[in-house]
Parts: structure tokens; C-alpha cells; sequence
């Protein structure tokens, strides 16, 4: 990296625009940042910081108040940064948030921060997101913003206060610089397996436990201390004979339950025959002694089935009766209703011929009414359309006064639309950059759950390459162990093979008085060696399955690197979020576009059309007052004749009704006389009929008739009753007639309760018996499955505990505990390797500006009470031979100790990011602690520093160091803010 140009407005102390020409000052090589305390040296490192990163370094990062307080309040906070960073030029230009006064009223308005990136170069599109520019520059760089901090700004009195720190103080600051996480992740998981392998032996040993009790439970006999399977093996033997016993108790209860079953149905069928004959004889007696009660029961049966057809006969003169009396109200209720009838009075014993010519007059007078009424008729429409016509004139008149106010706000509404049709043409030319732009969110948003994805497959298939890879191990070891046992015993396999009377293919003896035997462990043969290599090539095979799978997926995981670059998932959701926010604004604001064309244009047919209406309107209006005169004076016409023809007394639509009422009165009067004299006539014929009837068919007359009658029901229930007589008769003699009923009558009687008893007692009996059987039964087999779970936990607990010892250890190992004698942990130790290189490095310069007096020493013993080492920095005095603790160099030796530690740590950290070349490098402070001897030697290494093409800013308020280095960048502190002032060589000689 190498910085440019710098520019800062309303920033820390400077209030104006300030600018510092890096190219003008770095020239040399090596360029002087002075100034007085507090005038803002350190603010310019802060500047490119923020420009960078957008924070600034140490704690003054967690005041986030960076706006000048020597600027007005309405001016902005701003760096702008010229600067070459992975060979590509770019400037950034960044705002922090800080709070301006409100555009109305007092108080102020906060203004979040915000940032632009532009590639001088035309190397890529320009960014303006926060998450993209600091993705950008930390891809570019190569380095987090913590390392930037440490290795580029060497910060005020960081490094003395490391070369001092504890282990822990200095682990926490190595651990930002270097990425050990993988070696904790390490760590956590072989705590997560021991853990897991100390849960799996625990429950294995329950399972054994378990097990054991249950046994004991089953088997009835306490365990032994230690439970073994001779001991389970004698608990399922005793269960077995004890079974088998039940068995055979079962056996004998079931013959005895056959018998007493065969006893008990042949008793009750017994006992069934005697009551089925005991029951036919009690029937016979009880319809002997009904049988006068069913001779009546016949004989009212036989007189309702003579009486039902003449029902009808009945029914028919009872119906004509009370249509008589229906007919005599209704004639009644008709002359009651014309007697009170005006003229009516004289009518009621009229008969129908006097009627009927009362009828025809009044008629007649009626249609003489006609004409007038006709004209009368029309009277309610003409005031109707009066009254609708004046309604109408008056809504009219509203209608055109609101018009006349419409018509005066339509230009501003039209004027309006057209406002709003402008906003949303620009929203929509927006739409494609913004669509382009949330499609390459998406692809990044879409890589990283794939990548998360794919590293959880990384996990899971590295413990698979690590299983595969020591099963492949073990069976390699396996094949080479055999093969080892039968090239031993290659003489145990040919004397295998030898026949008493045929020639050894060895010796060609045909006696072989003591062939060679096979060792203690068994033989093996070719059939063994064969299957141990089988196993072991499939194993292999297994293992390169899975190693391609795991070099399938790093390479999947390198080409999503590739996509994400440095985005994180929180800001790609961010960017996601606001890009589709912005374009469903701006896609709204499209699809109104065409509404909002027709509502301009609608707007100015809306003022044509209004205009028209009122024209449309004063002309109707014209129309309708010549018409309501024209109404009111044919109404004044109709009044004045409607009062001549009735002269006051009824107006016609009274008389006309009154007339009306006559003829219906008199009509219904007509009709009901003769509907009363045509049912009187029914009723008489139907009566002749009946009695007629009745006295054919037996009865007196019709009240007899109605004696007989009886309903369906009744004389279906006399027939029933009279069936089941019979039929019960019938069957009670024929049960009696059977000849194994009267056997069972003739015979003892059968006990068929005490036969019950006996059947239950020794169903009982085997119900017991079974029971026994069935729970001895069921505690062999559950002690069967017992003894086999008893064998198996036992026989897998061995295995178990070997792993567990072997995982609990090496937990405790990179935990730096147990058996980790310097109680250093993974991580730690491969801290302290870094930490090594890192003083290898600065002792080199340390050697030089403490004229070969100095060097590093690295520390891994255990801290006080028992705390963890290896992060030790110590110095070798070289004139002593001794090894000294830091805490002992003067303030000078500190200050360049911690310089060389300083430089020390920027070159590994810049061979840990890939070797990139840190062009440029700021210290900041310190120098005053040095004699001028001392600073001649720290100068020699700011020289060495810069001779391979680095730029070296040294800050500090030394004077003497204004001497020593022409190039300079004074900042002068003022009442008003600060500003800076360029030295260059020349100008001091």
C-alpha cells in the first residue's frame, strides 16, 4: 500500500479543508509528522485509518464523535484518500455519522455515515455500500483493520505495553494477528469427543447394570459383586425347569376342564327339555280358562267387519251436514254485511232476481262517473311531476354552483398529476440498475448458504477421512500380521496336507511320524490371507471415496470464496433488504406511470367535460320552468270542474266507491243464497242413502251403525289376538306330543347351578395353572433377551474404555492440562511459534539499535501459581551473558526494544498475508526516551527500513529529529482548528 493525497474537512481538530500531498512528502523515503501536543498528529493517522476501515485505532474508536468542534455545525465530516492498495489506484471518500441542525425548528437531525469508492484506474465499478467498501479494501490489503493498527500505525505505547504484558494480555493481541482458530476448534472438538465418549462409556456400564438388575428381578436370586455370565447362564437354567413344570400342571388342568364341560352340557340340555314341557302344559290350562273371553272377542269381530263398508256412508252424510251449517253462516254473515251499507237495508230478504237488478242500477250510475273520474285520475301524476320538476330545478341549481367550484380547483389538480407523473418517470429509469444490482446480491446471498452448507459437509466428512483413514490402518497392520504368521507357519500348512502312504512334496518320505503343527494362535491359510487383503483394499477404496469427496468439496468451498469475496451474510441481508425496498419503490412507481398519464389527461377532459355539463345543464333548466307552468295551470283547470259536478257534498271517487261496496255486498248476498240452498239438498240425499243402507245390512239405524264401527287397528289386534290363540294352542300340544320332552318330565330333575359350580371351580384351576405357565414362559424369554444384552454390553465395554482413556488424555493435552507439563495449550503453542519468528525478526533489529548489547529471548515456562506459559518475552544481555526480564531495560532500551518488536511483528504478519509488501509504515511517538547515540542507531534502521522502496512517517514533537529529517509535515495547532504545513528539503537548506 502507498498513500497519495489526503484530504480532511470538520475532521478531529482541523475544521477546514485540509490536504497532505503524501507523494510530495514521501519522496525521500522517510518524512517527519510534527506538531505540538494536541494539535492533531495523531488525528492524521486516525484520517487514513477511517478512510480505510471507517473507525479509527485503539480506544479512540469508542468515541464516535469525530466531527470538528471547530467547525459550524452545519458543515459535513469528511476524509477523502488517494492511495495504491494491491497495485490498483483508488480514492475513498468517507462521512461518519454525526448530527446536523434541523432544516425547521431547533434541536438537530442525526446523519448516518457514508462512503464512496472510485477506481482511478477504471478497473471496476465504483461502490457507494459501507459492507462493499470494506470488503474491498481488506481484500486489497490483505489484512483486518486490527492488523492494519498493529503492523502499518504503531501505535502510542501499544508494544511497550506488549513487550510487558502477561501471556494472557499478550495471547489476546496475537490472536487478532494471526488465525489459530482452526487449532481451537481443534481443541473444542477433541473436548466435544472425550465428552461424548466419556457419556457413551458411562451408559454402556448403566446398560450392564441395568441389565444385571433386571436378571435379578427375573431370576428371584441376588447378583454377585461382580455379575458375570456363568452367573446370568444359571438364572435362565433355573427359569427353564421352573417352566417346564407349569407346562406340565397345565396339561392336567386342562383334561379335567373337558370333562366337567361335557357333565355341565349334557345337564343343562336335560334341564332345557323338562322346562320346554313344564311350560306347553301351564299354556294349555291358561286358554282353556280364557276361551269365554276370546267367543266375545269373535263375535265383536264379526259385527265390525259387517259395519266397515258402510263407513263411507257416514262419513259422506256427515260431511253434507256441516257443509249445511257452513252455508247458513256464510249467507248470514253476506246480508249482515249489505244491511249496513247505506241504501242496503231494503235488501236483506231479497231474493236472487231483486238482487240482480239492484246490481245493474247501481253499475249504470256508476259508468256515468267515468268520464270525470278519468280526468281526476290523471290529478296526483300532475302534482307528482310538479313536485319532481321543482325538486329538479332546485338540484340543478345546486348541481351548477358545485360545478363552478370544480371548475375553478381542476387546473390545480391537473397541475399536480403532472408533478407526480415526472417523480415517477425518474423512479422508473432506476429500475434496471437497481435489478442488476439485487441479482448480484443475490448470487452472493445464494453462495453463502451454500458455502455454510458445504462446510457442514466439511465437518462431516473430514471425521469420516479420519475413520476411514485409521480403519484402513488397522486393517493393513491386520494383512501384514498374517501374512507374517503364515510365512511362520508355511510347515503347519503343507503338513496339512498330508497323506499316510503318499510322498511328502517336500521330503517325498511316504511316513511322516510327526508333522509340523500349527502355533497356538491358529493357522493361517491362504483363504485367511486372501480375506484380510479383500478387507484391506476395500478399505483403501473406502478411503479414497471419501478423500474425494473431501477434495470435492474444498474445491467447491474455493470457487464460493471466489463469489463472496469478503461479504458476510449480515451485510448481503442488508444490501438485500434496501436494494428490494428501493426497487419496489421503484417498480411501483413504474406501474403508476401509465395511471398517472391517464389521470393528466383525464384531468384536462375532466375541465372540457365540466363545461359542457354546465351549458348542458342552464339549458335544461329553461326547459323545465316553462314546463312546471304549463302543469300548474291545467291543475287549476281540473279543480274548478271536479267542484261544479259534485257540488260539494261527496267528491266522485267517494260516490264511486260507495257504489262499488253495493254491487260486492249484494254479489256475495247472491251467492251464499244459493250455495245455502244447494247443501241443504245434500244433506237430505245423503241421509235417504245412509238409513237405507243400514237397515240392508242389519242395523236399526245410524247411531247402531256408529256402535259397530271400529277402527283398522283395533279389528287387526281382535284378529291377532284371535290367531295367537290358535297358534299357541297349537304348538303347547305339539311340544307335548315329543317324546324326549316326556322323557325329561317323566325323569329326576337335573341340578344344572351345582354342574356349574363344578365347571367354574376347575376352569379356575386352569386359569391359575396358565397363568403360572404363561409368567414362567414369559421370564425365560425375557431372561433369554436379558443374558444376550448381558453378553453383548459386556463384550463392547472394553473397546469403550480404551477409546475414552486415549480421547480423555489428548483433551487434556491441547487443553494444557494433565500430562502438559508447560500447561500450554494448542492454540497457545502455536501462538508461541508465531511469537518466535516474530522475535527472530525484531531481535535482528534489536541487536542493531542496541549495538549487539540485546536480543529477544522466548519464555515457555509456567506463569506464577500455576498459570499457563509459552507466550514469555524476555532479553539476553550480551554483555552479562544473562537473560533478563523486560520489566529491567531503561526507558530508551524500552522504547526501541518495543520499536523492534513493532517491525518485528509487521514482517511476519506480512508473510502470514502471502508476503505483501507494506509500503508504507507509521511510528507513532517514543523518540524522546532516546540519547542521541541511540538515535543515530534507530535512525540506521529507519534508513534500512526504506532503502527496500518503504515510506517510513515517523510522528513525534522531538526537535531533534527535525534535524535529522528534511522531509516534514507540520501540524499547527490554532484557536480556529488546526492545519499542516509541508517541509521539503530544500526549503530548510
Amino acid at each position: 500500500m502507498r498513500l497519495h493525497r489526503l484530504r480532511m474537512c470538520a475532521f478531529g481538530p482541523f475544521a477546514g479543508d485540509t490536504t497532505v500531498d503524501f507523494d510530495e512528502l514521501s519522496a525521500d523515503g522517510l518524512f517527519l509528522l510534527h506538531g505540538r501536543t494536541g494539535a492533531g498528529k495523531t488525528t492524521v493517522l486516525d484520517a487514513v485509518a477511517f478512510a480505510l476501515f471507517g473507525r479509527v485505532p485503539g480506544a479512540r474508536d469508542t468515541n464516535r464523535r469525530l466531527h470538528s468542534d471547530h467547525a459550524l455545525p452545519e458543515h459535513v465530516p469528511e476524509v477523502e484518500l488517494e492511495a495504491t492498495v494491491g497495485g490498483r489506484r483508488l480514492r475513498i471518500i468517507r462521512s461518519p455519522d454525526h448530527h446536523r441542525p434541523k432544516r425547521r425548528g431547533t434541536g438537530t437531525t442525526k446523519v448516518n455515515a457514508r462512503a464512496s469508492l472510485t477506481w482511478l484506474d477504471g478497473s471496476g465499478p465504483d461502490l457507494t455500500r459501507l459492507p462493499e467498501i470494506g470488503d474491498a479494501v481488506t481484500r486489497l490489503l490483505g489484512m483486518s483493520a486490527d492488523q492494519f493498527f498493529q503492523v502499518v500505525l504503531l501505535p502510542q505505547g501499544e508494544f511497550a505495553r506488549f513487550l510487558r504484558a502477561t501471556s494472557e494480555d499478550r495471547e489476546r493481541l496475537l490472536e487478532r494477528l494471526f488465525d489459530t482458530e482452526r487449532f481451537g476448534d481443534l481443541e473444542e472438538w477433541l473436548r466435544t469427543e472425550a465428552r461424548e465418549s466419556s457419556a457413551a462409556l458411562t451408559r454402556r456400564t448403566a446398560v450392564i447394570d441395568r441389565v444385571a438388575g433386571q436378571i435379578v428381578a427375573l431370576g428371584g436370586a441376588e447378583a454377585p459383586a461382580e455379575p458375570d455370565l456363568a452367573w446370568a447362564q444359571g438364572c435362565l437354567e433355573s427359569a427353564r425347569s421352573e417352566a417346564e413344570q407349569a407346562r406340565a400342571a397345565l396339561e392336567a388342568a386342562r383334561r379335567e376342564v373337558t370333562e366337567a364341560q361335557r357333565a355341565h352340557d349334557d345337564g343343562r340340555r336335560r334341564a332345557e327339555l323338562h322346562r320346554r314341557g313344564v311350560q306347553a302344559a301351564e299354556r294349555l290350562s291358561r286358554l282353556d280358562d280364557g276361551q269365554d273371553d276370546l267367543a266375545a272377542v269373535t263375535a265383536t269381530l264379526a259385527q265390525a267387519r259387517r259395519a266397515a263398508p258402510l263407513a263411507p256412508l257416514l262419513d259422506e252424510h256427515e260431511l253434507a251436514a256441516a257443509d249445511a251449517v257452513t252455508a247458513e253462516r256464510t249467507w248470514s254473515r253476506a246480508r249482515d254485511a249489505l244491511v249496513t251499507l247505506p241504501g242496503g237495508a231494503a235488501l236483506s230478504d231479497a231474493d236472487d232476481a231483486t238482487l240482480r237488478d239492484s246490481i245493474d242500477s247501481w253499475t249504470q250510475e256508476s259508468g256515468r262517473w267515468e268520464p270525470l273520474a278519468a280526468r281526476l285520475a290523471g290529478r296526483p301524476a300532475i302534482v307528482s311531476e310538479i313536485d319532481t320538476l321543482t325538486a329538479q330545478f332546485d338540484d340543478t341549481a345546486r348541481r351548477l354552483a358545485e360545478l363552478s367550484e370544480v371548475l375553478a380547483a381542476l387546473p390545480d389538480r391537473r397541475d399536480r398529476a403532472q408533478a407526480e407523473l415526472t417523480r415517477a418517470v425518474e423512479l422508473r429509469s432506476r429500475v434496471p440498475g437497481l435489478e442488476a444490482q439485487r441479482e448480484r446480491a443475490e448470487k452472493v446471498t445464494t453462495a453463502l448458504l451454500a458455502r455454510a452448507r458445504v462446510d457442514q459437509a466439511l465437518e462431516r466428512i473430514t471425521t469420516q477421512v479420519l475413520v476411514a483413514r485409521e480403519a484402513h490402518l488397522e486393517t493393513r497392520e491386520q494383512l501384514v500380521e498374517l501374512r507374517s504368521r503364515r510365512v511362520a507357519g508355511m510347515a503347519a500348512e503343507l503338513a496339512g496336507g498330508l497323506v499316510d502312504g503318499e510322498p511328502c512334496v517336500v521330503c517325498g518320505a511316504t511316513v511322516h511320524p510327526e508333522p509340523a503343527r500349527p502355533d497356538e494362535r491358529g493357522h493361517v491359510g491362504e483363504a485367511d490371507e486372501a480375506a484380510a487383503a479383500a478387507a484391506e483394499q476395500a478399505a483403501a477404496v473406502a478411503r479414497g471415496r471419501v478423500e474425494s469427496e473431501q477434495a470435492a468439496l474444498e474445491e467447491r468451498r474455493k470457487s464460493l470464496d471466489e463469489v463472496i469475496g469478503a461479504a458476510t451474510r449480515e451485510d448481503t441481508e442488508e444490501l438485500l433488504q434496501r436494494l428490494s425496498t428501493e426497487l419496489a419503490d421503484a417498480r411501483r412507481a413504474a406501474e403508476r406511470v401509465p395511471a398517472l398519464q391517464r389521470a393528466v389527461e383525464a384531468a384536462a377532459a375532466e375541465i372540457d367535460t365540466v363545461r359542457a355539463d354546465v351549458a348542458t345543464l342552464d339549458s335544461a333548466q329553461s326547459r323545465r320552468q316553462e314546463r312546471l307552468a304549463s302543469l300548474r295551470e291545467d291543475l287549476g283547470e281540473l279543480d274548478v270542474a271536479v267542484a261544479e259536478a259534485t257540488g260539494g257534498r261527496l267528491s266522485v271517487t267517494e260516490r264511486r266507491q260507495e257504489l262499488a261496496d253495493l254491487c260486492e255486498a249484494a254479489g256475495r248476498l247472491r251467492d251464499a243464497v244459493r250455495a245455502r240452498d244447494a247443501a241443504r239438498s245434500r244433506r237430505d240425499e245423503a241421509g235417504k242413502r245412509l238409513t237405507a243402507r243400514c237397515v240392508a245390512a242389519g242395523f236399526d239405524d245410524a247411531d247402531a251403525l256408529r256402535s259397530a264401527l271400529a277402527s283398522p287397528e283395533s279389528i287387526q289386534e281382535w284378529e291377532a289376538r284371535v290367531q295367537q290363540a290358535i297358534g299357541l294352542r297349537a304348538a303347547a300340544q305339539e311340544t307335548l306330543a315329543d317324546a324326549d320332552i316326556q322323557d325329561a318330565l317323566a325323569a329326576e330333575h337335573v341340578d344344572v347351578a351345582l354342574l356349574a359350580t363344578a365347571l367354574d371351580t376347575v376352569r379356575q384351576a386352569h386359569d391359575r395353572a396358565a397363568g403360572r405357565h404363561t409368567i414362567a414362559a414369559r421370564r425365560v424369554a425375557d431372561l433369554e433377551r436379558f443374558v444376550a444384552d448381558f453378553w453383548a454390553a459386556a463384550d463392547a465395554l472394553a473397546p469403550l474404555r480404551d477409546r475414552h482413556a486415549e480421547l480423555a488424555g489428548l483433551a487434556e493435552l491441547v487443553s494444557g492440562h494433565g500430562q502438559n507439563s508447560r500447561r500450554m495449550s494448542l492454540r497457545s503453542y502455536v501462538l508461541a511459534a508465531r511469537l518466535e519468528e516474530v522475535l527472530v525478526a525484531a531481535s535482528a533489529r534489536l541487536h542493531q539499535m542496541s549495538s549487539g548489547r540485546y536480543e529477544f529471548v522466548h519464555s515457555d515456562a509456567v506463569g506464577p501459581r500455576g498459570r499457563r506459559g509459552g507466550l514469555g518475552i524476555e532479553v539476553r544481555d550480551e554483555y552479562t551473558g544473562t537473560v533478563r526480564a523486560t520489566t529491567t531495560l531503561s526507558g530508551g532500551e524500552t522504547f526501541f526494544a518495543s520499536l523492534a518488536l513493532a517491525l518485528g511483528l509487521a514482517d511476519v504478519v506480512s508473510a502470514e498475508l502471502g508476503g505483501r509488501v507494506l509500503d508504507t509504515i507509521f511510528i507513532d511517538e517514543g523518540f524522546g526516551t532516546l540519547d542521541p547515540e541511540a538515535l543515530d542507531l534507530v535512525m540506521g534502521v529507519l534508513d534500512e527500513l526504506r532503502s527496500g522502496g518503504r515510506v517510513v512517517g515517523v510522528v513525534s514533537h522531538v526537535g531533534e529529529l527535525r534535524e535529522r529529517i528534511p522531509a516534514q509535515l507540520e501540524v499547527v495547532r490554532r484557536d480556529n482548528g488546526s492545519s499542516v504545513h509541508t517541509n521539503q528539503p530544500a526549503a530548510i537548506g
